[in-house]
């Protein structure tokens, strides 16, 4: 899916990666050449600082965003997803499992929520990393508790599962 969007920058890889940082991030770009996370505007320099380009690099993938109607529909478009709650899981009580994979196998997230349903483990968040997007594609899942460890060989054991860390 993402694929072909980034292909478009085939011919600029510094755009690319100015392309790529806006997609993970749920950057969108306004009609104004403006970047945005919602409604807050977005520093070009400081986008581009943490990509190690040039604010003219970030300009320049704006305005070939603007002038190409696939992307423009996107770009402008796109939100970001909310708050990630696995970095202050501990300080909420909450538990953390991070599954690795193969991003492109059918049914992952499925087989995990059912084994986490007969544990009568409560999901509160989950998101997976698109492959696409991602060299590690990895899936992490929020619950309302900390976890047992012994819940990992059965995870492990999903097709598809090549590591499982609980925190």
């Amino acid at each position: 899916m993402w694929k072909n969007i980034i292909q478009k920058f085939d011919n600029y890889p510094s755009q690319q990666k100015v392309a790529k940082k806006l997609l993970k991030l749920g950057l969108k770009v306004g009609e104004n050449n403006k970047i945005y996370c919602n409604d807050v505007e977005i520093n070009i320099s400081s986008l581009a600082k943490s990509i190690n380009t040039d604010r003219r690099v970030v300009i320049s993938t704006i305005n070939n965003i603007l002038k190409d109607d696939e992307l423009k529909r996107i770009f402008t478009n796109i939100k970001p997803s909310g708050p990630v709650l696995s970095n202050i899981s501990s300080e909420l009580g909450l538990g953390v499992i991070e599954i690795e994979g193969n991003g492109e196998k059918a049914g992952i997230l499925n087989s995990v929520t059912e084994l986490l349903v007969e544990q009568n483990i409560s999901i509160r968040q989950a998101y997976a990393g698109d492959p696409d997007l991602s060299n590690t594609p990895h899936m992490t899942i929020i619950t309302d508790g900390p976890i047992d460890g012994k819940i990992i060989p059965s995870l492990l054991k999903i097709d598809g599962v090549t590591r499982v860390s609980i925190y």
